[in-house]
């Protein structure tokens, strides 16, 4: 092993890695062919992640689908010591300690809600701690990235970041529209997040967070987590691992390094063969054409230590490298929940 690939794996042994959107812990695909998926997420070096309870293609779920898929996680978390659901900081730190994958619940749209605001406390409750406002389109909270009149939040879409807020649920921003980010930063009492995006400034993506919206997401004391999902590194081929590494320049240049993450938002072996983006959402695609759905250098959990190494190349800190591994993200969790 390299000096710096020893480097590399002795930060992220050291930090609290919180993967912001990590995809989901029930049925990951591949099935893996020695141990169990948390297992090898483990040993990549992950320590956390907020898993998504709703899958694709869509995930503007029922609020009996949402249930179902709560209860099928607990389910899990019987049968799988290596996992420990996490609901508190303190939950986190012990999944550290203990060697167990920290998974807490998130929810890639608020459509669930329909129009009950009642239903924020009962998730809270059921343990979700993750709540995306929209996904892609427009419902009762507010307009998604896709909408062409950016309406913004609905004043219900108001009262349910405050009920966020109060019960101490993070709002994530993520396939949001500009005008309900910005309005969500300007009504949230607590940091907000958009939990996985790149730079739209370096990827004309509708995905992508323009440099108002990450200004005002830091402004709360919130953080902006970089995925490697391919179309929103480089909307004209496939991109690099140093293309990727692009958006956390700009990113930190811009609003600083304790308001950067990263987030995968995978697991391991998902293909173009089952990417159903190009035909749901071809806005996403703009018809380019990709080798692989993410980054190579950075397409599957496994490769977190070349992330790292990147980091390295490119000069970044081992105490800059930690922040964006989780530090910066637990800072959140510790101002959020309760």
């Amino acid at each position: 092993m390299n000096d710096l690939r020893t480097k590399a794996r002795e930060i992220i042994d050291k930090s609290l890695v919180i993967d912001t959107l990590g995809g989901a812990i029930v049925h990951p695909t591949p099935h893996v062919d020695e141990g169990t998926y948390e297992e090898q997420v483990l040993g990549y070096g992950w320590t956390a992640m907020n898993a998504c309870l709703v899958s694709e293609p869509t995930y503007n779920a029922t609020w009996e689908e949402v249930l179902a898929a709560i209860y099928e996680n607990f389910l899990y978390f019987e049968i799988s010591p290596k996992v420990r659901h996490v609901e508190t900081v303190a939950d986190l730190l012990e999944a550290k300690r203990q060697g167990q994958l920290g998974v807490f619940f998130g929810l890639q749209s608020g459509s669930c809600l329909e129009q009950d605001r009642k239903r924020v406390r009962l998730l809270h409750k059921l343990g979700l701690r993750v709540l995306q406002l929209t996904y892609m389109e427009r419902n009762f909270i507010g307009d998604g990235c896709l909408e062409p009149e950016n309406r913004g939040l609905t004043h219900y879409g108001i009262q349910v970041v405050r009920d966020c807020n109060r019960v101490g649920m993070l709002v994530d921003c993520s396939h949001v529209g500009i005008q309900t980010t910005l309005d969500a930063a300007r009504h949230s009492a607590k940091p907000i997040v958009v939990s996985h995006t790149a730079v739209r400034a370096i990827a004309d993506n509708p995905r992508c967070v323009t440099d108002e919206m990450m200004l005002a997401v830091a402004r709360t004391g919130g953080t902006i987590g970089i995925t490697p999902y391919a179309p929103f590194i480089r909307i004209d081929r496939t991109p690099t691992l140093d293309d990727f590494i692009d958006h956390f320049d700009y990113a930190i240049k811009l609003i600083g390094e304790d308001h950067v993450t990263v987030a995968s938002d995978m697991f391991d072996g998902k293909t173009k063969v089952n990417w159903p983006t190009p035909w749901y959402y071809p806005e996403i695609t703009k018809g380019a054409q990709y080798s692989t759905r993410r980054v190579p250098g950075f397409s599957r959990k496994s490769h977190l230590t070349d992330l790292v190494e990147g980091f390295l190349r490119r000069g970044y800190r081992p105490e800059t490298i930690e922040k964006i591994l989780g530090a910066n993200f637990l800072r959140v969790l510790r101002e959020v929940w309760k």
